[in-house]
C-alpha cells in the first residue's frame, strides 16, 4: 500500500457469524494482485469464533482495520459504520461467504479509470456451492450508458449483486448511506437513490467474483419478506421520480393489499414463480437435481417467460 492513511480502495465487509467461509473470503481479498487497499471489517457481534479469528488477523495484518460493534447494528448499520471509517473514496463490497477472484480489484480500478463518469459499478459473478464448485453464472444488462438511461426513462428499479459492487464513498454519503428499514433490499434502495442524483451506474461485464449459494439459505417466509421489501423500494422509487413523497412501510402495505382479487392472484402467481425459481437454482447448485427440476417446472408453469429466460442466461453458456 502506497500510503497507509491514503489507500486507493477500501474493501468493506460487515459480518455476523461468518464461519465456515469467512477465512476463504479474507484470503481472497488479501491475495489480490492490486495491493493499494485497506480492508475495513465490521464485526456485528459474532458468536461463532469469527470475532476471535478477525482479532488475530488484525494483529498481524496492517491493512486490516477491524471495527468491533458492542451490539448488532444490523446489515445497514454495520455497513454505514464501516463506510464512515473508510479512508479511500472507492469502496469495494464483499460478503463473508463469497470469493474475490485474484484480479477483481485490479480490473475494477481499471474500469473506473476508463469510465470516470461512473459512480457505482458491479462486476459479474459465478455461482458456487458450499464446496466451492462452479455451478452457474449471473447476468446483468446495465453494461452501457444507453441501457442505464432506458432504466431511468422506463422507471425500472436498478439491481446489482451487492458483494460485487465498487462505489464512490462520497456519493454514498451524499444520499445518506444504507437504510435499515429496507432490510435485504437496502442495496437496491441505495442504487436507485444514487441514480436519481444524476450519477451513472454501470455493470462491468467481467466475471471477477464467486457468489456462494448455500442450501436452505432462504426460507419461504424470508423470501416473501424480501419480495415485499423489493416492492416497497419500487414504490418509493416511482414516488420520488414522480415528485411525490415516499410511502412509509405502513402506507405501502395498506396500498399493496388494497387491490382487487384478480390483481392479488396475479401478483401471487408471479411471486410464487420467482420463489420456485430461486429454490430450483439453490437445489441445482447444491446437487439436489431432481428437486431442483420439479421446482423449475413449477416456476415455468406459473410464469414460463420468466423461468425460461432466466435459466438460459444463468446456467447455459452463450
Amino acid at each position: 500500500m502506497s500510503e497507509q492513511s491514503h489507500p486507493k480502495i477500501s474493501v468493506l465487509m460487515s459480518v455476523r457469524n461468518g464461519f465456515p467461509f469467512v477465512q476463504q473470503t479474507v484470503a481472497s481479498i488479501l491475495g489480490q494482485t492490486f495491493t493499494d487497499f485497506e480492508y475495513v471489517i465490521v464485526d456485528n457481534c459474532s458468536t461463532d469464533g469469527t470475532r476471535e479469528f478477525l482479532k488475530d488477523l488484525a494483529r498481524v495484518t496492517p491493512r486490516v482495520r477491524l471495527l468491533l460493534n458492542d451490539k448488532d447494528l444490523g446489515h445497514s448499520g454495520g455497513l454505514n459504520r464501516g463506510i464512515a471509517e473508510c479512508r479511500a473514496n472507492w469502496i469495494a463490497r464483499i460478503d463473508a461467504d463469497d470469493v474475490a477472484l485474484p484480479t477483481r480489484l485490479e480490473r475494477q480500478w481499471d474500469f473506473i479509470q476508463k469510465n470516470p463518469e461512473v459512480a457505482v459499478t458491479s462486476c459479474l459473478a459465478y455461482y458456487i456451492n458450499e464446496r466451492g464448485v462452479l455451478k452457474g453464472r449471473m447476468v446483468l444488462d446495465i453494461t452501457t450508458e444507453k441501457k442505464f438511461r432506458e432504466y431511468m426513462v422506463k422507471n425500472e428499479v436498478i439491481g446489482l449483486l451487492h458483494p460485487c459492487v465498487f462505489m464512490r464513498r462520497d456519493v454514498v454519503e451524499e444520499v445518506g448511506g444504507y437504510r435499515e428499514a429496507f432490510k435485504s433490499a437496502n442495496d437496491m434502495d441505495l442504487w436507485n437513490r444514487i441514480s436519481e442524483r444524476g450519477h451513472l451506474i454501470l455493470v462491468q461485464p467481467e466475471y471477477l467474483m464467486e457468489y456462494r449459494i448455500r442450501s436452505g439459505s432462504i426460507t419461504t417466509g424470508k423470501f416473501l419478506e424480501v419480495r415485499l421489501k423489493y416492492e416497497w423500494v419500487r414504490a418509493c422509487t416511482l414516488a420520488r421520480r414522480s415528485g411525490h413523497a415516499e410511502p412509509d412501510w405502513e402506507t405501502f402495505l395498506r396500498d399493496w393489499h388494497n387491490v382487487g382479487l384478480w390483481t392479488r392472484l396475479n401478483r401471487r402467481r408471479k411471486t410464487l414463480a420467482k420463489m420456485y425459481y430461486r429454490y430450483s437454482g439453490e437445489n441445482f447448485i447444491t446437487d439436489k437435481k431432481i428437486k431442483g427440476l420439479w421446482l423449475f417446472l413449477l416456476s415455468a408453469l406459473l410464469q414460463p417467460d420468466y423461468a425460461v429466460h432466466r435459466v438460459k442466461r444463468q446456467f447455459f453458456k452463450p
